[in-house]
């Protein structure tokens, strides 16, 4: 059983534990049976979790935080059993942190689906005050309209994209991906950025995957969008593919402000932002470097960083043998 099961005696020692109890509570296989609960487990809820039945006699079931050795979130189920209280306990951690990545995608939904509506709200309701008829601002109005409803869209569009990619929904059965191709298509589609900044691009790639070519497409494009976003003016990006016996590596590499090693452990976490105020005056959605990591894992490879505040940042998609 994946369960822990203890039953106590009338005079609360332990007669019985599996080996799922010495799992969830790291204790030695041996050398507990026959002394009393709080000797060996060291977790005063467990031990309330047995008085409650123990008075009541009835079923009781309740939540309990374990600190030490590990953290963890434990569920109790206690029950009487004859002269004797079973307990079962089953380990929860892993659910309590999928609720609270769920909370925590909801909130963050929210919060940035209001930004672009709250802005839009407040130019049109300018414009119905009267600023319709004013020539010097209406236009302006207008355009910051149009902006933050195509943040909107394309933030709707990274959601739905993440979500699809979370369950494998949607996914093309793969092919021969020819990477060069795609690396193109993605620079093609960014051509306008890169003249606007005079962004230098030095383009080394060549080699083929097993994948699906519009998901690869969309993770070289989120990796280039970035690359040149972060650029300084008539930076430099550099594609590179490296091969090995084992692996193929495909990097992006600028020359721009860098990402600071303290949001290294993050940075791929949905809506997180080095610099919030900055990613959404340039447009980000805060999803893209999730996406380009769900993309690799349905791939079965992975994607690195490289970067430190102030010199650029080399973001790598490994593909490996299996999917050359």
């Amino acid at each position: 059983m994946s369960e822990g099961v203890l039953v106590l005696d009338v005079v609360g020692k332990i007669v019985f534990a599996n080996q799922a109890i010495a799992e969830i509570f790291s204790l030695a296989n041996d050398g507990f049976i026959g002394k009393r609960l709080l000797e060996v487990i060291r977790l005063v809820e467990l031990s309330d979790l047995v008085e409650a039945v123990r008075r009541s006699g009835q079923p009781v079931e309740r939540e309990m935080k374990l600190v030490f050795p590990a953290e963890k979130n434990l569920l109790g189920l206690a029950n009487l059993a004859g002269d004797n209280i079973a307990v079962i306990i089953r380990d929860i951690t892993a659910m309590k942190q999928l609720e609270s990545l769920r909370s925590d995608f909801v909130a963050n939904v929210s919060h940035e689906l209001k930004t672009p509506l709250t802005a839009i709200k407040g130019y049109v309701d300018t414009l119905v005050a009267g600023a319709i008829d004013d020539p010097d601002n209406n236009r302006r109005f207008l355009e910051k309209i149009a902006k933050n409803a195509d943040s909107l869209a394309a933030l709707i569009d990274d959601i739905l994209a993440l979500s699809r990619l979370e369950v494998h929904r949607g996914i093309a059965p793969f092919e021969k991906v020819f990477l060069a191709d795609e690396i193109e298509k993605a620079l093609e589609t960014l051509a306008p950025a890169i003249k606007e900044k005079r962004i230098e691009i030095v383009n080394l790639s060549g080699g083929a995957v097993v994948g699906e070519p519009s998901q690869l497409y969309r993770a070289i494009l989120n990796l280039l969008d970035n690359a040149i976003k972060y650029s300084h003016p008539g930076g430099k990006v550099e594609i590179v593919i490296a091969k090995t016996e084992k692996e193929l590596c495909l990097s992006v590499t600028d020359h721009g402000m860098g990402i600071p090693a303290e949001h290294h452990a993050r940075i791929f976490e949905r809506f997180y932002r080095v610099d919030k105020a900055r990613s959404r005056e340039m447009g980000g959605t805060g999803l893209g470097l999730a996406i380009v990591k769900h993309i690799m894992e349905i791939h079965g490879g992975r994607v690195e960083l490289k970067s430190a505040a102030g010199q650029g940042a080399k973001f790598t998609l490994v593909f490996v043998s299996r999917h050359l």
